[in-house]
């Protein structure tokens, strides 16, 4: 059975989205030293087996990470890079330019799914914050 947003609730949650995103864009700006923008969230929901047809679409290849989220609020998060922005951003971390980075190497693996952890726990704890909520995030897949 699908649920149906109103207007309301969809701004509270894209609000909600766009603190969540400023603080995960603050941790990624003082990981790399740099200014960040973001951009205002889009807020949809799709059931998880259409998530790749909407990224076929887009008709692009992503470099995708996968964290659960448990506790009282349950669901999924996915972190997409397309693979010369991974490549850009692991080499930045890792101090190196992104043209010479494998999107095979696992320096490039792990830096993503650390700065997915960093990004992700950020903006769930803005979540959790907000909503007064106990959320707890997986590790990165």
């Amino acid at each position: 059975m699908e649920k149906r947003f109103s207007l309301a609730q969809l701004d509270l949650l894209k609000e909600i989205g766009t603190i969540g995103a400023g603080r995960a864009a603050t941790a990624l700006s003082e990981l790399l030293s740099k200014r960040v923008e973001i951009t205002v969230p889009l807020v949809n929901f799709v059931p998880l087996e259409n998530i790749a047809n909407l990224l076929k679409e887009r008709e692009r290849l992503f470099f995708v990470i996968d964290m659960e989220m448990e506790g009282d609020l349950t669901g999924r998060m996915f972190l997409l890079f397309p693979p010369d922005d991974a490549k850009n951003l692991s080499g930045a971390l890792l101090g190196q330019p992104g043209e010479q980075i494998n999107l095979q190497d696992e320096m490039l693996q792990s830096s993503l799914k650390e700065t997915a952890n960093i990004l992700c726990g950020s903006y769930v704890a803005a979540l959790a914050d907000m909503t007064k909520l106990n959320i707890l995030i997986s590790a990165p897949t």
